[in-house]
């Protein structure tokens, strides 16, 4: 659960012992302990369906896509599945759970989003195999970003 969520709970824990604290009635404690279970349980659920997701789909990426250099990677290329090897220098958006890595091979750097957080603990360094898609730059349209699927150390 993202950092966010965590937050979340913890004003809504809050909230509810304040009411109850000042009001004791139980009767509101059965819909508020539920209500607080399942602000935990929800995101527990849809991130484990993310993620088997994202597997299924490494597993078809992994038969269709072909090694690149970084530098070889174009917008002529959106929709290309591919598969790149490099360093992690920089590492942002990890607290919201949908990690966005800046990965480097010896011919240049790309930014690799993901949309859920990756199985291993992903750090500024790691030498590591990306697996996704190229995507259009939203930001710079001239630069194409890859949408992973799959981030591995190697």
């Amino acid at each position: 659960m993202s950092l966010l969520g965590w937050i979340a709970f913890a004003i809504c824990s809050l909230a509810v012992a304040f009411y109850y604290h000042t009001s004791r009635d139980d009767r509101f404690l059965l819909f508020a302990l539920p209500s607080l279970a399942m602000l935990i349980i929800i995101p527990f659920l849809l991130s484990w369906m993310s993620r088997r997701s994202f597997l299924q789909a490494s597993r078809e990426y992994e038969r269709v896509s072909r090694l690149y250099k970084v530098r070889n990677i174009s917008n002529d290329m959106i929709g290309t599945a591919v598969k790149i090897i490099g360093n992690v220098n920089k590492i942002s958006f990890k607290w919201l759970n949908r990690p966005h890595f800046q990965v480097s091979d010896e011919t240049e750097a790309i930014r690799v989003i993901m949309f859920t957080a990756p199985v291993v603990q992903v750090n500024v360094g790691d030498k590591v195999e990306v697996l996704g898609v190229v995507m259009k730059n939203i930001f710079r349209k001239n630069t194409p970003v890859i949408s992973a699927v799959s981030i591995k150390k190697k």
